[in-house]
């Protein structure tokens, strides 16, 4: 990889940011990274913090959305840009996507006015927590499915400045330690709440076992089968046993709305926190830096997870009204703005 950055003529540039490349060694494939390597990368950003005026990480595409999207809850009081950014084609084939990639997220780190950590792709720079990958074989791989991006590309650089996250009001500091112990669920028709029954009952005692959280993803708005009362019961026994049942989305886009109908009612009644409309990759990050912190309890955290810390999840008051709302409904959230 340094020998193809340094035949790069388009990095010697005259309106090109001079550049300091770290390669890590060995080189491992994206699906093999975890928490010890998110912590690394954090800790190395934190070390050479004030020699740069931004970050840029070259990796893999298939857990790149959950590397970002860690480091962006790593990453407290960040007020420089991290970009994340890959390939579809390898950069040493003739035709590839790498070069503009590359090219473009360096552009990005060197700018001052999007100051987070962010995936640049194709055209747009999107923001690390909102993302996810949509696509194995084309070259527009990752999207953020609930908010605009930050930028995209064309003849200039158009940036959406109202999504800008307010500056950091601290020094930079690292979260290192990610609890990972959560499991995620994806509910389909007919499924046999048994076999979640008895991975809740069978839960271990001890403390460095014990599961912390499960996400559950439901179907549209967070519904489950009405019949199924055994199942309510179950999470309601799950949340008895300090597990923390996180309701989200099947869907691409929109959100739960967990309140609005029945079974949404009775969900919460049980104890479980609704996911808003974050991303697969956000809920199991911001568990897992919760959890990780060591500083919170359960219910603030099960409070915090319908609130925006990193601009990872939409405000309940500005999620779009449900189906046959009030007119009141519609127009106390008409021309309302946020980030």
């Amino acid at each position: 990889l340094m020998n193809y950055l340094k035949d790069m003529s388009e990095l010697h540039h005259g309106e090109m940011p001079e550049i300091v490349a770290h390669e890590y060694s060995p080189f491992y494939d994206s699906s093999d990274l975890g928490p010890a390597d998110w912590a690394l990368l954090a800790k190395d950003i934190k070390a050479n913090y004030l020699h740069f005026d931004g970050f840029v990480v070259l990796m893999g595409t298939d857990t790149m959305a959950y590397t970002a999207t860690a480091l962006s809850f790593m990453l407290e009081n960040l007020g420089k840009p991290v970009i994340f950014t890959g390939s579809q084609i390898p950069l040493c084939e003739p035709y590839n996507d790498a070069r503009r990639n590359l090219i473009m997220a360096l552009i990005f780190a060197s700018r001052d006015t999007i100051s987070e950590v962010s995936i640049f792709f194709h055209d747009r720079l999107l923001r690390a927590c909102r993302s996810t990958k949509v696509n194995t074989h084309r070259l527009l791989a990752f999207d953020s499915p609930n908010l605009d991006p930050l930028a995209k590309i064309g003849i200039t650089i158009d940036e959406n400045e109202y999504l800008a996250l307010p500056p950091a009001r601290g020094a930079l500091r690292v979260h290192s330690r990610m609890d990972t112990r959560l499991l995620t669920i994806r509910l389909v028709p007919g499924f046999d709440d048994a076999v979640i029954r008895h991975l809740i009952e069978a839960n271990s005692s001890h403390e460095k076992k014990k599961l912390k959280a499960l996400v559950l993803q439901l179907y549209g708005t967070g519904n489950i089968p009405s019949v199924k009362e055994s199942f309510i019961e179950l999470l309601a026994d799950a949340a008895a046993k300090d597990i923390l049942v996180v309701a989200s989305t099947q869907c691409f886009t929109g959100s739960v709305m967990m309140g609005h109908y029945a079974t949404g009612q009775a969900l919460e009644k049980a104890g479980v926190v609704s996911a808003n409309d974050m991303t697969l990759e956000a809920i199991s990050c911001k568990l897992a830096y919760m959890f990780g912190r060591g500083d919170m309890k359960q219910d603030e955290i099960a409070k915090l997870m319908g609130v925006s810390i990193r601009g990872e999840v939409t405000p309940v008051e500005a999620l779009s009204p449900p189906p046959l709302s009030s007119a009141y409904q519609r127009a106390s959230r008409k021309g309302k703005k946020y980030y």
